[in-house]
């Protein structure tokens, strides 16, 4: 475990063992694709969809909080092994889920389903940039024809980049960005069998590529934060939207010391 503690905060990302059975692993895959059809086991939608049913099949598909949506999803993200191996990783008391997203990335869709270099700080100007990490479950064998997420070693250290997004597919571009301040880049491809999970900083910088197998390659991604995070000053939008942290149905603690 301290290799794990120490790569974390060195490289920026740890890739971990499997602790989620492979039952509850296809169930929670089964129930994603119910919500991804618009099907809410709880009654309660999602946060946002930025694909819908009848949408362009081989784009990538994004839901912001399936957990809010389904069970199933909730009970996997709230393992107690899962909150206590955070825990142990990020060196933490405590450990509190404040968003979530499913990813599912179909076979075939070449450059769509491109994700395009960013870090996730970058996402989030009401938090500041220490205690704040983001564990990815793979819901699928994550191979390197999968379109694996791929990070940056070390980036987590970097001054932020301007001219990178999650949303533009032009990887290679941003490539070309990136090697103008840092030539000697080393990247590792979070290739991953059902079940395991990677844990990576919100200043990591990371992307992903086509899927060129012909499974979907499906992700489960939880945001959390421990006890060293802190909110910084920001608009009554935000605000309203981190008002949620108060209600553990939404933003559940899933460690505590």
């Amino acid at each position: 475990m301290k290799n794990y503690i120490k790569d974390l905060k060195v490289n920026g990302v740890v890739i971990l063992p499997k602790i989620f059975s492979t039952i509850d692993i296809k169930k929670a895959q089964e129930n994603l694709w119910e919500v991804i059809q618009g099907n809410y086991e709880t009654g309660i939608e999602p946060e946002n969809r930025f694909w819908n049913v009848g949408d362009d099949p081989t784009n990538i598909i994004k839901i912001d909080k399936p957990h809010l949506c389904n069970s199933v999803l909730f009970n996997l993200i709230t393992n107690k092994s899962f909150g206590s191996y955070l825990a142990k990783v990020t060196n933490s008391k405590t450990i509190q889920i404040w968003h979530s997203q499913a990813v599912w990335k179909p076979a075939g869709g070449g450059k769509k389903g491109n994700a395009g270099w960013h870090r996730d700080a970058q996402y989030w100007p009401f938090w500041s940039s220490k205690g704040l990490y983001t564990a990815w479950i793979a819901l699928s064998d994550v191979k390197i024809n999968s379109g694996p997420v791929q990070f940056i070693l070390q980036s987590n250290s970097w001054k932020i980049l301007d001219k990178l997004d999650f949303f533009d597919k032009r990887i290679i571009d941003q490539e070309k960005i990136i090697k103008k301040h840092h030539r000697n880049i080393k990247i590792i491809c979070s290739t991953l069998n059902k079940g395991q999970f990677s844990v990576h900083d919100a200043l990591t910088y990371h992307s992903s590529g086509p899927n060129k197998s012909t499974e979907p390659r499906i992700g489960l991604v939880v945001h959390f934060r421990n006890e060293n995070s802190k909110r910084k000053k920001t608009s009554k939008e935000y605000l309203r939207y981190l008002e949620q942290l108060k209600d553990y149905s939404r933003c559940p603690i899933i460690y505590n010391a």
